[in-house]
């Protein structure tokens, strides 16, 4: 009797591995791929705020990505509106490190320029020892 439990269990346990392997459904396929699709602009958007070349690059990734969000959600505009994204105004001038360059009068976001590498820890073209030291996102 324990012998026929015992090999009904392992019959069970055979069926269920291959799905449990790595297959997914299409509901968990979807989910996957709009966090990749999420996580990819969201990385561009929050490194576009402070680097020049990145900002470029969100705002050519962002035309395939509202066309994507046109796709999905073509009859519900209010996802669309929600997960909508704009483009990046490429205004500040920086390094592709991310530390910001002065303008024409030597000041960045209206501080000293010297001042402001001191306060993030970190001079154009080179990268902090210590990035735990820098401000958050710079």
């Amino acid at each position: 009797m324990k012998l026929i439990a015992a090999i009904a269990v392992l019959i069970m346990l055979i069926i269920a591995v291959p799905p449990a392997l790595g297959e997914m459904t299409d509901y968990q396929r979807g989910v996957a791929n709009g966090l990749k699709i999420g996580l990819f602009m969201g990385e561009y958007h929050g490194k576009g705020q402070y680097v020049m070349e990145t900002a470029g690059q969100f705002n050519t990734y962002l035309e395939s990505y509202n066309q994507f969000l046109w796709t999905s959600f073509a009859n519900n505009q209010t996802l669309i509106n929600e997960f909508m994204l704009s483009p990046i105004a490429v205004g500040l001038r920086s390094s592709s490190t991310g530390v910001l360059k002065p303008d024409a009068s030597g000041r960045i976001l209206g501080y000293p320029a010297d001042s402001y590498y001191t306060w993030i820890g970190a001079v154009p073209g080179t990268s902090p020892e210590n990035p735990g030291n820098a401000l958050p996102g710079v």
